[in-house]
């Protein structure tokens, strides 16, 4: 069946109450530092216990809220536990461009955490709830835990890739390949954290945000999506996407799951 069922929203909604690798909780409790960082590197348990220790507090942004994140000349950190946002990095020459989203089971600012005078502008694009991590906490930890610090390069440098590929997609493709490709993309992001069942997933963004990261108007993007659903591709509702062909838009966009993800060399 093409149609999104009913059964399978739910399964939308409930994946995105569930926690890291589908361990059922009563909210996104589940997702933390701890079990983030676990998926890019295995951590034992005295790493764990020193995650678990350092300071953070929740915060809870409504829809289209703006945050200037800059801690003492580095960015902040934030877990995404629930919603979807956007990053920008401001200049005072070229404004504020979207250079990435953000979705449950992310981490936002890790990278530029390491940079002085990185500021980062983070717009929520649903209500959101994070958790804001101490960075000289993490940090210290990053200096003196080699499990710790692998996790976190580890993290960096998927992210990278995830950008890498995704630049690639758009110097190499059509607009709707580029579609298709993100699409793909964002799949394998909620599957390599264990929060999909089906191949349905949320996607609560704007044809504006994907534009903006795709370099195309968001006409064009919405000509694009109604492409993919005529040739059967995909089926969209306003929060919500199901790949009806995913091995086909492979195929077609030459995505690279393997790149990605792939084995990591740490040693």
């Amino acid at each position: 069946m093409n149609k999104i069922t009913a059964e399978e929203y739910k399964q939308v909604e409930d994946g995105n109450r569930k926690g890291l690798h589908g361990i059922d909780g009563d909210d996104s409790s589940c997702i933390d530092i701890v079990g983030v960082l676990n998926l890019y590197g295995e951590l034992g348990v005295e790493a764990r216990e020193s995650l678990a220790h350092i300071k953070h507090k929740p915060v809870e942004l409504r829809r289209n809220q703006k945050v200037f994140s800059l801690c003492e000349g580095r960015a902040d950190i934030f877990v995404v536990k629930e919603g979807w946002l956007s990053l920008s990095h401001a200049t005072s020459t070229r404004g504020q461009d979207i250079c990435n989203v953000f979705m449950p089971g992310d981490i936002i600012g890790m990278r530029e955490s390491f940079f002085e005078s990185h500021d980062i502008v983070i717009v929520s694009l649903t209500h959101c709830k994070l958790e804001k991590v101490s960075v000289d906490d993490l940090h210290d930890l990053f200096k003196h835990h080699e499990e710790i610090r692998n996790a976190i390069t580890s993290y960096v440098m998927v992210n990278d890739n995830i950008t890498i590929e995704r630049l690639r997609s758009c110097t190499h493709h059509r607009s709707e390949e580029r579609v298709a490709h993100f699409l793909l993309e964002v799949y394998a992001r909620f599957d390599f954290k264990g929060l999909l069942t089906s191949n349905v997933f949320s996607f609560p963004v704007t044809q504006d945000v994907v534009g903006e990261l795709l370099g195309m108007t968001s006409v064009h993007v919405s000509r694009c999506m109604t492409a993919l659903e005529q040739k059967k591709l995909i089926r969209k509702t306003r929060n919500s996407v199901k790949l009806l062909k995913p091995e086909e838009m492979v195929r077609n966009t030459g995505f690279d799951r393997d790149f990605i993800y792939g084995h990591l060399c740490l040693g």
